[in-house]
Formats: structure tokens, C-alpha cells, sequence
């Protein structure tokens, strides 16, 4: 596994319930037609007895537990137990068999159409989970490769997004958002600053104050990643807008858009306090780095004005809970003495 796979998988869950459909291990394809075939044995002895028309409408939905078990490990073998599950509903039967109308026949036709459905429905969810894992990996693969662009163009901007995308990620996992979320999120703050890749060297390592034509230049740089990660992730609004957006403040003086307090996307306010967070407790060109405690104090003193509160204390408590940087009760009674 190469350094940029492992930089992208670090943090990100794969819950994404669908890829359970997909089966490579032959003993799990062995247990589950085992499972089918028994199941399906159990559902017709009780079928044999059947004495009701309540009853054998219990049964009629009871059949679909083997065809379904068996459509998970293929489409031809959940046809197959599906023709079979229609055949032994009819032919076990001695309310039906006895009888043998018409209608029996055309009973047989419709629950075994019904019971040839679940294949097919599975096979095309189980496509979809394949489509989905391959843009997964697609996804996957054009990061790495972004990632080693910005990491050969600037070797702080490498570290520091990958520490913003780890930080950005726990907030949100502590906000009790979705796994999608989450994962989008951390792919956000491996991405944030991909913009950079248009901006002059001379611009960002700059150890002095910059220009106003620099300054413009850099401030430039989010609405440059938005159109990069635009190409890239398609209809995945949340990185995209987190991009866009993680420059802007709480109190409406940020950019690119001057937006304020909650009309600024949710993952933008989580990014905005992760990169500011590492930026502050790195070493730059033009400063050294801040103890965790004193970024934390600034994390504090600007919240409410460049940070949402909110965010900025789920993060400090995250922090504390490391071990980083004092608790507030701790840092209080540290300033009492």
C-alpha cells in the first residue's frame, strides 16, 4: 500500500451498508446455499401440513427467506430456488393439490413471478454496490494523486491537510454525524487547500507580509480548489462546499463570499476550526508554531467571531480529552493561582 493510500483510507469508515451484498469468500457462498436449501426444507414440511388459507399465506411470504439467501450469493441461484420455492408452494400443498382448479394455476404463476422479483432486485442492488465501490475507488485513486501533487508543490500543505482532515473528522463524529458525512468531510480536509497548486511559490513561502496583490492571490485560492474538487467528486456537495467555504468567518468578514453564522455550510464551520487549529500549532516561514494550550486560547477569544462556538468547544474538549491542552476547569484553576 502505497503513502498516498494510506494517507486517504486513515480515519475513513466504509459503513456503507450496500457493499454487504457482495460475497467473495467461497465458504461464505457455501453457508449461505446451505442455508437457503435448509430453510427452504423447513418452509415446505410446514407447507405439507398446511390447513388454512391464513396459514398458507404466512408460508406464501416465508418462501422468500431461502430465495432471498440464495440471491445473495447469485442471480441464477436465486432464480433457481425461486422456481423451486413456487413449484413446492403448489405441489406440497393439499389444500391446492387436491384440488388443482384453474385458479390454482394462475395462483402458481403470480407468487412465483413475485418470488422470480427478489433475484432480480438483488442483482441490480448488487450492481449498484459494485458501481459505487469502483467510484469509491476511483474517488480514491484521483486523491492520492492530488495529494502527491500538493505534497511535491509544497511539503507543509501536504502535512498540514492531512491533519486538518484527521481533526475535521472527530468533530463531526462528536456532532454525531453520518459516517457519509464524516468521510466526506475528512476527504474535504485532505483537499482543502488543493487551490494552492494555482497560486505562485514566491506567494506562499513568503516570509515577510504579503502585498495586496498577493494577499488577493491567496485568498483566491478556495474558490480554485472548489473548481478542481468540482471535476473530481461530481455531486458530492459536502467536500465541495466545505472547499469553498472554510475561509469564511462567523461574524460575515471572511471570503470568498462574506458569508455569516449559519448561512455558512456546517462542514465549512468544522474545516474552519481544524485548519486554523494545525496552522496555528505549526511551525511557518514567517512564525513558529503556538503551544496547543495558546491556539486553544485563540480558538476561544475568536469564537463568535471568526468560529462557531459550538464547534470550537466540541473541539477543545476533544483536545483535552487527548491529552493536549488543559480542560476549562483545569485551565481555570491554573489561572487562579
Amino acid at each position: 500500500m502505497g503513502r498516498g493510500q494510506r494517507l486517504y483510507s486513515e480515519g475513513i469508515a466504509n459503513k456503507w451498508a450496500i457493499n454487504n451484498l457482495i460475497f467473495t469468500s467461497p465458504a461464505a457462498r457455501v453457508l449461505l446455499r446451505s442455508a437457503a436449501a435448509l430453510s427452504l426444507l423447513a418452509v415446505t414440511m410446514l407447507n405439507n401440513h398446511a390447513r388454512s388459507l391464513s396459514y398458507q399465506i404466512v408460508l406464501d411470504f416465508l418462501y422468500l427467506g431461502p430465495v432471498t439467501v440464495a440471491a445473495w450469493n447469485s442471480l441464477l441461484e436465486g432464480l433457481t430456488f425461486a422456481l423451486i420455492a413456487g413449484c413446492l408452494r403448489m405441489f406440497t400443498n393439499p389444500l391446492a393439490f387436491s384440488a388443482m382448479r384453474a385458479s390454482d394455476y394462475v395462483d402458481f404463476l403470480v407468487v412465483t413471478g413475485f418470488y422470480l422479483i427478489v433475484p432480480v432486485t438483488i442483482e441490480l442492488l448488487r450492481r449498484l454496490a459494485r458501481q459505487r465501490q469502483q467510484l469509491r475507488r476511483n474517488l480514491q485513486l484521483t486523491t492520492e494523486a492530488l495529494l502527491e501533487a500538493l505534497q511535491l508543490r509544497d511539503q507543509y500543505t501536504g502535512r498540514h491537510s492531512r491533519q486538518v482532515a484527521a481533526y475535521a473528522r472527530r468533530i463531526a463524529a462528536s456532532l454525531g454525524l453520518s459516517p457519509h458525512f464524516q468521510e466526506c468531510l475528512y476527504l474535504a480536509g485532505l483537499l482543502h487547500d488543493i487551490g494552492k497548486i494555482g497560486i505562485d511559490d514566491a506567494c506562499l513561502n513568503k516570509p515577510g507580509a504579503l502585498t495586496p496583490e498577493e494577499w488577493q492571490a491567496i485568498r483566491h485560492h478556495p474558490v480554485l480548489g472548489y473548481k478542481i474538487i468540482k471535476k473530481v467528486t461530481g455531486n458530492q456537495q459536502i467536500i465541495a462546499r466545505a472547499v469553498l467555504y472554510h475561509h469564511e468567518r462567523y461574524d460575515g468578514r471572511g471570503y470568498p463570499r462574506g458569508l455569516k453564522g449559519a448561512t455558512i455550510p456546517l462542514e465549512a464551520r468544522i474545516l474552519s476550526v481544524a485548519d486554523c487549529f494545525n496552522a496555528m500549532t505549526t511551525d511557518r516561514v514567517y512564525r513558529q508554531a503556538l503551544a496547543p494550550d495558546e491556539a486553544v486560547k485563540e480558538l476561544r477569544r475568536c469564537a463568535g467571531s471568526q468560529f462557531d462556538p459550538e464547534i470550537v468547544d466540541i473541539f477543545c474538549r476533544i483536545l483535552a480529552g487527548d491529552g493536549l491542552t488543559q480542560n476549562r476547569e483545569e485551565e481555570k484553576e491554573a489561572n487562579s493561582l
